[in-house]
């Protein structure tokens, strides 16, 4: 049965690869455009690529930091109301909470696509909406950190304390009790969340202060080391998660063997089956 946590981790697994595939459409284009000097076939690749990539790109991101809001929500409801968590936590809802952050994502990142053109000779260039003070000041300053940084940040801190404090209390109580398997799956996924949610903090503070520098004109020494770190810990976040999800999820685990050596998988399922009914003979 599909759980709504697993529908966000998929839907965040969506705006990771996406982000990723952005990256690596623009990151290296630029580099190499900056070592011809403007010149050659790769900076025109990049010039025409760019006015959609980066866009893309924007949309990904904003994505990926509402979904990892929902998944602090999801597992805050889960621990604190365990009791509404079928009603509340579930799978047609987590998919409608996913098509409202796509959306939302898109409908904010629409200014976006106009903030990049071409001049005469073909090279990417600002328009004038990117370089109008009072866009740069409401849109890219304001807005970014409000809705890319602290609302959502706020959220994720503020709801992963008491996510964490009420686990801890649980455990301490269920240690004189006995545990079923059903609590144990349910804390080994609230683990994984919150895992997923501190590495998105950790990799991404850097571009947020980079973000909140870049928006608000300040200067401070290395600014364009942390612009460059920041997106190299971004980029690593979404290439991160999976690995989070294959110590964490068994389940996940399972399905990624079967799916990257099916061969494998398909050899060792006979031998598996033959050793489980062999226990449970003699178990009888």
């Amino acid at each position: 049965m599909r759980s709504s946590l697993n529908i966000y981790l998929a839907g965040l697994s969506v705006f990771d690869f996406l982000l990723l595939a952005m990256s690596v459409m623009i990151y290296p284009l630029m580099e190499t455009c900056l070592q011809q000097g403007d010149r050659g076939d790769v900076c025109h690749i990049f010039w025409y690529t760019s006015v959609f990539t980066y866009p893309v790109s924007l949309i990904a991101q904003t994505g990926s930091v509402w979904t990892c809001v929902a998944i602090t929500l999801d597992r805050f409801l889960a621990v604190k109301y365990p009791l509404h968590m079928r009603l509340w936590c579930t799978s047609k809802r987590a998919i409608w909470v996913l098509s409202f952050i796509t959306a939302f994502s898109i409908i904010y990142k629409i200014p976006s696509f106009f903030e990049l053109s071409h001049d005469e000779c073909g090279r990417v260039t600002a328009t004038s909406l990117r370089n109008h003070p009072l866009y740069i000041v409401l849109y890219i300053t304001y807005g970014n950190v409000f809705i890319l940084l602290l609302i959502p940040w706020l959220i994720i801190i503020i709801l992963n304390v008491v996510t964490v404090n009420a686990v801890r209390a649980a455990y301490k109580m269920r240690c004189q009790l006995r545990m079923n398997q059903r609590t144990e799956d349910n804390d080994r996924m609230t683990k994984m969340a919150t895992v997923t949610i501190v590495a998105f903090i950790l990799f991404n503070s850097i571009a947020g202060f980079t973000q909140i520098i870049e928006g608000f004109s300040l200067k401070i020494p290395g600014q364009q080391y942390f612009l460059t770190v920041g997106n190299f810990l971004v980029c690593l976040n979404s290439a991160s998660n999976i690995l989070i999800y294959s110590i964490f999820g068994r389940r996940f685990r399972k399905m990624a063997f079967n799916l990257v050596c099916p061969c494998i998988s398909a050899h060792y399922q006979p031998l598996g089956r033959h050793l489980e009914n062999k226990t449970q003979v003699s178990a009888i």
